[in-house]
């Protein structure tokens, strides 16, 4: 599909999306902990979703053909998700950190 073609979606589409992206993050941030205590997040790759995994996320097919098209500026948002990913995700582990630490002075 030709970018011209292909309509950008709405911020509020993209907004419901990068919520679901952030508690997406959270909850991965806690099972990577749980199997493997470390300081670091490592996001899974955005890249590597399939249409389902998308749609599980968002409940949007206008939103998930968007960030599957060939097309520019659904690879740069992809970026960007992929970013926001690390960073969120990242954000929960310092919070387990955090709690850990917080733990171990009470104890």
């Amino acid at each position: 599909m030709q970018s011209k073609d292909l309509p950008l979606p709405d911020v509020a589409k993209i907004s419901a999306l990068i919520d679901a992206l952030r508690d997406c993050a959270k909850k991965s941030a806690k099972a990577q902990w749980e199997d493997n205590p470390a300081d670091t997040y490592q996001a899974p790759s955005l890249a590597s979703w399939d249409a389902f995994m998308w749609f599980e996320l968002v409940k949007d097919w206008e939103m998930v053909e968007f960030l599957l098209a060939d097309d520019l500026r659904a690879r740069r948002l992809m970026r960007s998700l992929q970013s926001l990913l690390q960073w969120y995700g990242q954000a929960e582990i310092n919070e387990i950190l955090a709690q850990v630490r917080i733990m171990s002075l009470r104890n």
